[in-house]
């Protein structure tokens, strides 16, 4: 008997680390997509003030600024999507993790509202993946723009 309660407590420490882990990686990884984002803008920036500040340019040079730019919208484009996968097997995690406590948990979370009228689908949660690679592409069609801008002047 006693080692069954241990077993029993052993298992719902283990369900609250690994809940508590999910939720805290969640966190990160949405922080660290809008991180990805915001320095990618960053770098769009430096390389139009780059092509902006110096003034004539030749064209090998534009074609490194092209470049960078197209490497930006690129790597943030393949990095905010490894993220949105972490993002989905985390949420994956937590509707197993869920399965395993009390009705009475399950009760408070979907706050006292049905299984049917709150289900626990991590597929149907809001993901903004769409609008970081918008962004990106955005920021890349707008750096380009500019380039192209500038280069014409010259």
């Amino acid at each position: 008997m006693a080692e069954q309660n241990q077993n029993e407590k052993q298992k719902n420490d283990e369900l609250r680390v690994l809940y508590s882990a999910c939720v805290s990686e969640i966190d990160s990884f949405k922080k660290q997509q809008w991180q990805i984002t915001n320095y990618g803008l960053l770098l769009y920036a430096a390389i139009v003030s780059i092509a902006k500040l110096l003034g004539t340019l030749n064209q090998v040079e534009y074609f490194v600024l092209f470049t960078a730019a197209f490497i930006i919208v690129a790597s943030g484009w393949y990095l905010v999507g490894v993220l949105a996968d972490s993002i989905q097997v985390r949420r994956k995690r937590l509707t197993e993790t869920r399965k395993q406590f009390t009705s009475e948990f399950m009760r408070a979370w979907r706050y006292g509202k049905t299984e049917a009228e709150v289900p626990d689908e991590p597929e149907e949660k809001l993901q903004l993946l769409w609008f970081f690679r918008a962004v990106f592409l955005v920021g890349f069609g707008a750096a380009c723009w500019l380039l192209v801008r500038f280069a014409c002047v010259t």
